[in-house]
C-alpha cells in the first residue's frame, strides 16, 4: 500500500489512510467524477495546484500548497487573469495535517467575483441539514472542474501514529473525490453553478484512501470558518478583507436522531476490528 503522506485515521468513520491531494504526474481528470466548466472563475491554478480567490490580491489555499510556492516566479491564474504571488502568509502550527490554510497575496489586482465565506464551523450535529455541496478545482479539467458531492462529518481534530492534529475538516463522501492536484481547491454551500457570491465553506487539505483497497473513500476540506480571525488580522494591513456570512443550517431533531444512529454504528464498526 502506497501514501503520499502517513496514514491517517478518522474518527468514528471507517478505517482509512490519507494522501495528500499534492501535484504530481498529471491524471487525465481532476476531480474523480467531475465535470468541465467555464465558470467558477475564482477558483484558480496555483502552482499544480488550487487557490480560491477572496479579495482582489488574495487567495485561500492549503498550507502544504503555499510551501511549495517561490515569491516572483509562482502564479495564480484563473479564467479572468493572472497574477504573481509576492508573499505567502500560513497558519502559525500549520504542519499537514495540523491548520492546513494559506493565505497568498498577489503582486496585482484581479478584477474577478469572489465568493463569500462562511463564518459558522459546522457540527457534526448540522452534517445532516447541509444537504448538497460543490467541490470546484482548477486543475486538469478544462479549464476548471466541479462535481456535487456531500459532508459525512465534521471533524476537529486527528489522532495517527500517537499525534493529534487540529484539521477542523468538513469530509465528504458523495461520488466525487478529490485526487492528485486539487489541493487548495473549494467546497461551497449548495449546488452552485459559480463561484462568485457563493458560500465557500472549506479548502481542499486531502484525499482519502481505503487502508485495505486503496480506494476513494472521501476528501477532506479545511473550514474556513476556524480561521476567521486569522484570516481578517493577516489581511487587515492591505486594507481589504472578505465578506463574511451565517449559512450554517439548524439540525432538526430528526436529523440528530439519524446522526446518533451513525456514531453508534460506527462504534460498533470499529469494535469489530478497524480502526476508528
Amino acid at each position: 500500500m502506497k501514501h503520499h503522506r502517513p496514514a491517517l485515521s478518522r474518527p468514528l468513520l471507517a478505517s482509512c489512510a490519507v494522501a495528500v491531494a499534492l501535484c504530481g504526474a498529471l491524471p487525465a481528470h481532476a476531480i474523480v467524477n467531475g465535470t468541465n466548466t467555464s465558470s467558477f472563475s475564482a477558483v484558480g491554478a496555483l502552482g499544480s495546484a488550487s487557490g480560491v480567490l477572496v479579495a482582489d490580491n488574495w487567495v485561500l489555499t492549503a498550507a502544504h500548497v503555499a510551501s511549495g510556492l517561490s515569491l516572483g516566479s509562482s502564479s495564480f491564474s484563473t479564467l479572468d487573469g493572472s497574477s504573481l504571488v509576492d508573499a505567502v502568509y500560513t497558519f502559525s502550527s500549520a504542519a499537514f495535517p495540523n491548520n492546513d490554510i494559506a493565505l497568498v497575496h498577489l503582486s496585482s489586482a484581479l478584477d474577478t467575483a469572489t465568493p463569500i465565506l462562511n463564518d459558522l464551523v459546522v457540527k457534526s450535529s448540522q452534517i445532516a441539514a447541509l444537504g448538497t455541496l460543490t467541490m470546484a478545482t482548477a486543475q486538469n479539467q478544462i479549464p476548471n472542474g466541479y462535481a456535487t458531492t456531500t459532508a459525512s462529518a465534521a471533524v476537529s481534530t486527528n489522532t495517527s501514529h500517537g499525534v493529534t492534529s487540529t484539521v477542523n475538516w468538513l469530509v465528504t463522501n458523495g461520488q466525487a473525490y478529490l485526487q492528485s492536484g486539487d489541493s487548495g481547491s473549494a467546497l461551497f454551500k449548495g449546488a452552485v453553478t459559480d463561484s462568485a457570491g457563493a458560500v465557500l465553506l472549506g479548502i481542499a487539505s486531502a484525499a482519502l484512501t481505503n487502508d485495505t483497497t486503496g480506494a476513494s473513500e472521501g476528501s477532506a476540506f479545511t473550514q474556513v470558518a476556524s480561521y476567521k480571525t486569522w484570516i481578517n488580522s493577516t489581511m487587515a494591513s492591505s486594507g481589504q478583507q472578505v465578506s463574511w456570512v451565517s449559512s450554517v443550517p439548524e439540525p432538526s431533531s430528526l436529523a440528530l436522531y439519524a446522526l446518533g444512529g451513525l456514531a453508534i454504528l460506527a462504534l460498533r464498526t470499529g469494535h469489530s476490528g478497524r480502526n476508528g
